[in-house]
């Protein structure tokens, strides 16, 4: 059971510093991009994997929470509503996506601020919270 839970760890830790890695990597492309329809054929490719990347310590953690019978402790609670704080600010940052209203002249850029904001959150709630539970 203990081999069990340490590889969960594991494989917890690393997908958490993976997704840290995939909201930089997507604020880097958001930096970069210019053309709107271009950055909307990668967003419909992305958006998905994204999400199956959030989910995987959220699963993770589900299973360590199970594996050694765990009670609801204030970190595994504050965990529990990160997790919902990542999916809404997902689906908040790709709704205007999704239905293209940000075709409209000056929209990508209010886009832009509005998602940068949002994976810069992301990425400092997710830090915060590694750190206090590495502390």
């Amino acid at each position: 059971m203990n081999a069990m839970y340490n590889m969960s760890l594991s494989i917890h830790w690393v997908s958490v510093f993976l997704l840290v890695a995939i909201f930089a990597a997507s604020l880097w492309q958001l930096e970069r991009a210019n053309d709107v329809m271009a950055y909307l054929r990668k967003m419909r490719i992305q958006g998905p994997l994204i999400l199956m990347a959030m989910f995987a310590p959220i699963f993770t953690g589900m299973v360590m929470m199970a594996a050694k019978h765990l009670e609801f402790t204030i970190p595994n609670i504050a965990m529990i509503v990160l997790s919902i704080v990542l999916i809404f600010f997902e689906i908040k940052r790709s709704r205007p996506l999704k239905y293209a209203s940000i075709i409209e002249e000056g929209a990508f850029d209010k886009y832009k601020k509005d998602a940068k904001t949002i994976l810069i959150s992301e990425i400092a709630l997710i830090l915060l919270i590694s750190i206090w539970m590495y502390l």
